[in-house]
């Protein structure tokens, strides 16, 4: 008997229904309505376009001393959360009209509205996102929830009137996350 590979794609993402700003959302809800596809808000749209995540990379720094004429590692003292690099980077369809791009977009403008109002009490950093392992069954064994999350950068557009072929193109969207948990 052999333990077989995983399969790529047995994970699920998804942003809470109190992800996205309401402004946002009523900005952008009529425009995902006139599409007529079966979407039930403009956070399951969203959900619905990520086509992949990158998981944070860990890299465990070392302590060394010099024992003789040889170098000596040790493990430094932290917990392996400090050793993470806290980069999520989900990558998104572009879909038409570049909707889930201006969706992105106006998210991490009304964040820095936000941030940026010392008169508003709303914290600092957006809702938590799930990050889901499933079981070659498709049951979820494992979750991460990524906490205190604050955006960093979107990748640019590049437009062209020379494309005349239709592909299938996506951006990244990269956020920074301070604290998860593991269940």
């Amino acid at each position: 008997m052999s333990v077989l590979n995983n399969k790529p794609q047995m994970f699920t993402i998804q942003f809470p229904s109190n992800f996205w700003y309401p402004e946002v959302v009523e900005m952008w809800t009529p425009m995902i309505e006139r599409m007529r596809l079966p979407y039930q808000d403009l956070n399951d749209f969203m959900n619905s376009q990520i086509q992949s995540v990158v998981f944070p990379s860990m890299s465990i720094d070392l302590a060394t001393q010099q024992r003789g004429q040889y170098e000596i590692n040790y493990p430094t003292g932290k917990e392996l959360e400090v050793h993470m690099d806290k980069t999520l980077k989900i990558t998104f369809k572009l879909t038409e009209s570049y909707l889930s791009y201006w969706i992105i977009f106006s998210q991490m403008d009304a964040y820095l509205h936000y941030v940026n109002d010392h008169r508003n009490l709303k914290p600092c950093w957006m809702e938590p996102v799930e990050l889901g392992f499933l079981t070659d069954s498709g049951f979820r064994h494992l979750y991460f929830k990524f906490r205190e999350i604050v955006p960093t950068d979107t990748t640019s557009l590049t437009l062209s009137y020379a494309a005349t072929v239709a592909s299938y193109n996506t951006f990244d969207w990269t956020l920074k996350y301070n604290l998860f948990e593991i269940e």
